[in-house]
């Protein structure tokens, strides 16, 4: 082969590398969670009024984010820290608190797992079982928390979906002696469900962290601003270690956000719609079954049909739906699925309907 020949090869092949590269950026990502319409106008406006103000409107912004936050959902800055994510968070609590024995309640994302070791702790889980629907009553497992120093708990659930109600949360938690775990809730999607309780009596009273974010329910993953919300007790210990700051983007996105209930009803009347007729087209498929879900959020199981190949017809359908064989108690057979544009969902329910065809 000449050199000519050899260059013509090599750039034929970089760009069909390239093409490929290009080809999976362009894939939706239908595992994400995050609310498929995206910003609203009015965060979209904040943040680029906030470009003007980005090298000296960050004190101004953050004073502005602690008085919405007494106001809207009465927590005082001695209750609240703010991150740049919820994932700063996660890996701040073990280190700080440096717990010996942690429990994970699953299913559940790896990120808990990996924050806790990386503090040095023991991890165990305990996991609801797919008999049960995944479905989770924590009244009857308070025994597990003892000899525990701290418990994660995603509520809602990031795989299911699935809520555990408040009251069985508050039940569990209030049985347990007072120097029992302390209780580390990840409420990352629990604007879709409609509750914006703070549960501020178990605040006080109980060694409890309440995680939110703005990354899913209001579509500003990439300018999250996440809090963590305990006693005044706690949250003076995570200040001290706390080693960044705060995003003034992040900032005047979640002012905004936090105040546009237009948007808000919007969003929930929008997932709420499309996931009915999502888990309606759904159930016209008899080798997909699906599991209860009280968000935008919804698990699957494909069953007597090659997952592989389910996942193939979900790219060629231009989707990044991620199966959940890392997670814990499941396989390749289980797909994470959010609520996405219609015609996204469409393309959803089109790719497993070709499994027919492809694999019958």
């Amino acid at each position: 082969m000449t050199q000519k020949n050899f260059m013509g090869c090599v750039k034929k092949s970089a760009i069909e590398n390239w093409g490929n590269i290009l080809k999976d950026n362009k894939l939706i990502d239908g595992s994400s969670g995050v609310c498929p319409l995206g910003p609203s106008k009015k965060v979209k406006a904040a943040v680029r009024k906030a470009v003007k103000k980005i090298n000296s409107g960050q004190h101004m912004g953050m004073d502005a984010l602690t008085r919405l936050f007494e106001s809207k959902f009465r927590l005082s800055s001695e209750k609240v820290l703010f991150a740049n994510s919820i994932k700063e968070l996660i890996y701040l609590i073990p280190e700080v608190l440096r717990p010996a024995r942690v429990l994970v309640v699953g299913p559940a994302l790896d990120i808990y797992e990996d924050a806790a070791q990386s503090a040095g702790a023991e991890v165990s889980y305990i996991t609801a079982m797919e008999t049960d629907g995944f479905a989770f009553d924590i009244s009857c497992i308070w025994k597990d928390f003892q000899n525990m120093d701290l418990v994660f708990i995603a509520n809602p659930n990031r795989i299911t979906g699935k809520m555990i109600p408040w009251e069985k949360i508050r039940e569990a938690i209030t049985v347990t002696p007072s120097e029992c775990p302390h209780f580390v809730i990840d409420e990352s999607l629990i604007e879709f469900t409609g509750s914006g309780d703070y549960c501020h009596d178990l605040i006080h009273t109980k060694k409890i962290t309440l995680l939110r974010t703005t990354a899913y329910f209001y579509g500003v993953s990439r300018l999250e601003l996440a809090c963590a919300v305990s006693s005044p007790e706690f949250i003076q210990l995570y200040k001290k270690n706390a080693r960044w700051d705060i995003n003034l983007l992040s900032i005047e996105a979640a002012r905004t956000a936090y105040k546009d209930s237009t948007y808000g009803k919007a969003a929930r009347q929008f997932t709420a719609l499309e996931k009915k007729l999502i888990l309606r087209m759904l159930a016209k498929i008899e080798w997909v079954r699906v599991y209860d879900t009280d968000t935008n959020v919804i698990l699957i199981k494909i069953i007597n049909k090659n997952s592989g190949i389910a996942a193939q017809q979900f790219k060629r359908a231009g989707l990044d739906i991620r199966d959940c064989s890392e997670i814990k108690g499941m396989d390749r057979s289980f797909f994470r699925i959010s609520v996405m544009k219609h015609e996204n969902n469409l393309k959803l329910i089109s790719a497993l309907n070709s499994l027919n065809r492809v694999m019958p």
